[in-house]
C-alpha cells in the first residue's frame, strides 16, 4: 500500500509491504526494491530516492514523484500523434541505456525474483495465460497435450536469446512517471537480468495506451537506432526474437488481467483485455508462429 504523507512545503510516499514473500536465500520483495532502486540511481537512472527503509516493519519512505504517469500524458496526446511519438522516443532513448548500463554490476543474489528462463516463462507467462485467462476467464476448451507441447517449444525458443541485460519486466506506461518534466522510474522490484526485447514489448504492446500499429513500427525502429549506439544489431534476428518474447509478454498481460479481476476482484482490468487480445492475435499472424496451431486456434476463439 502507498500513502502520501504531507508536511509543510513537501511530501513523501510511505510504501507498506509488511509481509513480503522471501525466496530460499531470505531475500524479499522489499529488499529487491531497495537494492534495485539504489543500483539504478548509482548507474545514473532516475529512480525515487529512499529516505528510510525499516525492513522489520516492511516500510519504505520514498521521494514523492507526483501523480502524472506516462499513461496520463499519452492518453491526452492521442489526438496529436507527432507529440505522442516524440514522448515515447524520449522513453526509448533511455531504455537501451538502462538495459546495458544497469546490467553492469547487477547482483542477482540481492533480488527476490527467480531467473528469467524457460522454466519461469512456462509457469508465469504462458502458463499464467492458460490457467487464468483461457481456462479461468474465457472457459475455452483446448487440446491439453498439443497446447503443452507448443508452449514448451515457445519457452525453449525464448531460452536461446541472449539474456544478460537489465530487465525491468513491467516497463509500461503506469510505471513511468513524469515529474516536473523529467522521466522517472517506479515499480521495478521484479527486475532481473534478461533479454533486451521484453521491456520493449512491454512498452509497445501496453494496453493502457494501445498505440497504433504504425506508431509501434516507428518506435520499434527508433529503439533499434538507439540500441545500435551500444552494440551491433542484426535487425531480422532481433525481430524474430522480439516476436517470440512479445508473445510471452502478451500472454502474461492477459493472465494478469484475468487473475486480478477474477481472484483479486479488481474488475476494472477487464477493460484492457480487448486491446491485449488484439495485439496477441496480430503477433500470431506471422509465419514464425505457424507451428503453434493449437495456440492460434484457441486465440482466434477468444
Amino acid at each position: 500500500m502507498l500513502y502520501r504523507l504531507e508536511y509543510p512545503g513537501n511530501s513523501v510516499i510511505l510504501a507498506v509491504n509488511e509481509h513480503p514473500p522471501a525466496n530460499e536465500r531470505g531475500v524479499n520483495e522489499n529488499d529487491s526494491f531497495a537494492y534495485i532502486c539504489n543500483h539504478l540511481q548509482n548507474r545514473g537512472f532516475a529512480a525515487p530516492s529512499i529516505h528510510a527503509f525499516d525492513r522489520a516493519r516492511g516500510w519504505l519512505i520514498l521521494e514523492d514523484l507526483g501523480d502524472v504517469h506516462l499513461q496520463d500524458t499519452a492518453l491526452m496526446l492521442k489526438g496529436n500523434p507527432s507529440e505522442l511519438e516524440a514522448l515515447y522516443r524520449r522513453v526509448l532513448t533511455v531504455l537501451p541505456q538502462m538495459q546495458v548500463k544497469a546490467a553492469e554490476g547487477f547482483d542477482s543474489a540481492q533480488i527476490h525474483s527467480p531467473p528469467y528462463d524457460k522454466t519461469f516463462v512456462r509457469r508465469w507467462e504462458s502458463g499464467y495465460f492458460l490457467n487464468f485467462y483461457v481456462s479461468g476467464y474465457c472457459k475455452c476448451a483446448f487440446r491439453e497435450d498439443r497446447m503443452a507441447g507448443e508452449l514448451d517449444a515457445l519457452a525453449e525458443a525464448l531460452s536461446t536469446v541472449e539474456a544478460g541485460f537489465f530487465l525491468y519486466r513491467d516497463f509500461q506506461s503506469k510505471n513511468i512517471m513524469i515529474t516536473r518534466g523529467e522521466l522517472r522510474w517506479i515499480d521495478f522490484q521484479g527486475a532481473r537480468l534478461g533479454p533486451l526485447h521484453y521491456d520493449l514489448a512491454s512498452l509497445l504492446l501496453d494496453p493502457y495506451v494501445d498505440l497504433t500499429e504504425e506508431m509501434r513500427e516507428n518506435l520499434f525502429h527508433y529503439y533499434l537506432e538507439q540500441l545500435g549506439k551500444f552494440m551491433p544489431v542484426t535487425i531480422p534476428d532481433f525481430l524474430d526474437d522480439y516476436r517470440i518474447i512479445a508473445l510471452h509478454r502478451n500472454m502474461q498481460m492477459l493472465g494478469a488481467f484475468a487473475f486480478l479481476s477474477l481472484v483479486k476482484g479488481k474488475t476494472h482490468f477487464v477493460s484492457y483485455i480487448p486491446a491485449a487480445v488484439k495485439s496477441l492475435k496480430k503477433l500470431l499472424e506471422h509465419d514464425l508462429c505457424s507451428p503453434y496451431r493449437e495456440l492460434r486456434t484457441v486465440v482466434e476463439k477468444l
